[in-house]
């Protein structure tokens, strides 16, 4: 599941006198255990979490598994830690936006999370509008950085559906899952038996990088098990030094997600 957010478009009408705040830990993600993913971020998903295929109302969608069970009780996010540290080296960009994001309701807004903490009416944070009532630098920055993902991720929807459509799916239980949403997985056996000129209209389609980055990303479910083991526990985490950007040079590595500076 995503975390409870309440996504609301960005207005100077409503949020003139609001201000937003630079987030510091992932409290915010505790309970995300799935999250979307876009076409730039498969190389790092895959070596960080793993990576399953989902089918939604809106289509299909590569998600990153961040826990193994859901629900608004139990669901936990398995790579935030108790202190809001993040254990893994590559955070999802869905998350590092916020409290900003996109919701189909509103095509082309910048939307704000309005029950995030990080939305504050302190005069010492950062502005979402400037004196001209328009978007300040930085969340029009933003917007069109969310404007790419998205396209990312439709990008990956049409690849997965072309899969979908030439049976290379399979259903996916991974041990220890319990989450309410059905996974799937690439159905290895079948593309291997896929001809030559077969595997070269998948490469043509891109879809060929999305195989084979689901495939090994299942590597990364020991991570997601051992995590949820130390759970009662309750075992410390090292973080890593100055994560934040860290996650940023690793995000920005990709020329489509180049995550705006703050100047």
């Amino acid at each position: 599941m995503t975390h409870a957010a309440h996504w609301v478009p960005l207005s100077q009408e409503h949020h003139g006198g609001l201000m937003w705040q630079r987030f510091t830990a992932y409290h915010f993600a505790k309970t995300t255990t799935q999250v979307a993913l876009a076409d730039a971020e498969l190389r790092h998903a895959a070596a960080n979490f793993p990576i399953a295929l989902t089918e939604t109302n809106e289509g299909w969608q590569a998600v990153a598994l961040l826990g193994l069970e859901d629900g608004l009780e139990d669901g936990q996010n398995l790579l935030v830690d108790d202190q809001g540290r993040w254990r893994a080296a590559y955070v999802p960009a869905a998350l590092r936006s916020h409290p900003f994001g996109l919701h189909s309701d509103y095509p082309g807004r910048l939307c704000i999370d309005q029950h995030s903490p990080y939305v504050v009416e302190r005069l010492d944070a950062e502005p979402f509008f400037n004196q001209h009532g328009e978007l300040a630098r930085f969340p029009a920055q933003v917007l069109t950085f969310l404007q790419q993902r998205e396209q990312g991720c439709q990008r990956l929807s049409t690849r997965i559906a072309t899969l979908a459509k030439a049976t290379l799916l399979t259903p996916w239980q991974p041990h220890g899952y319990q989450g309410s949403a059905p996974l799937y997985q690439i159905d290895e056996r079948a593309w291997q038996a896929l001809s030559t000129k077969q595997v070269g209209l998948f490469w043509q389609l891109g879809a060929v990088p999305l195989v084979y980055a689901q495939l090994q990303s299942q590597q990364q479910l020991g991570r997601l098990q051992l995590y949820q083991q130390r759970k009662a526990t309750a075992e410390p985490s090292v973080p890593p030094s100055d994560p934040l950007a860290q996650w940023q040079e690793a995000l920005s590595s990709e020329a489509e997600y180049d995550w705006p500076s703050a100047t």
